[in-house]
């Protein structure tokens, strides 16, 4: 089964912003693991709020393009019903439930938090002025087809 694995870190505020980096890990799995990861994006965001745009908004852009069944916990997405996000999202979602969701939602949580402790530290080092004022500046991609 193909999947898009989300989690989002940093969304608490600092200095009165939500400093976040959205992580999305495509992969296929079985329910018992990974069989191979096939893409992971971070996709960082300063923004005022934690509200459902904003948090809908950066998951859109952190799965676009990325082929598979979104999943996400169920507290990033305000315990909302799994047919409420998928007819906001305008595609296939589910929450974890097998091992192998569970592992690719974990490979995603490491990936958003260490992306988040990168980009503080760009933020600090004034680097990352370009990736708040710009969505592309920001945005980080790796893996292959």
């Amino acid at each position: 089964m193909d999947v898009v694995a989300v989690d989002i870190s940093g969304r608490h505020a600092v200095g009165g912003r939500y400093i976040m980096v959205s992580a999305s890990v495509a992969a296929g799995i079985t329910p018992e693991g990974i069989e191979k990861t096939r893409r992971m994006r971070l996709v960082p965001l300063v923004a005022e709020s934690v509200d459902m745009e904003v948090v809908i908004g950066l998951i859109e852009e952190s799965v676009r393009g990325l082929s598979g069944v979104v999943l996400a916990e169920k507290g990033d997405l305000y315990n909302l019903e799994r047919w409420r996000v998928e007819s906001i999202l305008g595609r296939e979602f589910k929450y974890p439930e097998s091992r192998g969701e569970r592992r690719t939602i974990e490979i995603a949580h490491h990936a958003s938090f260490a992306g988040r402790r990168l980009f503080l530290r760009l933020l600090e080092e004034g680097l990352g002025k370009e990736a708040e004022k710009s969505e592309e500046a920001g945005k980080m991609t790796a893996g292959g087809g």
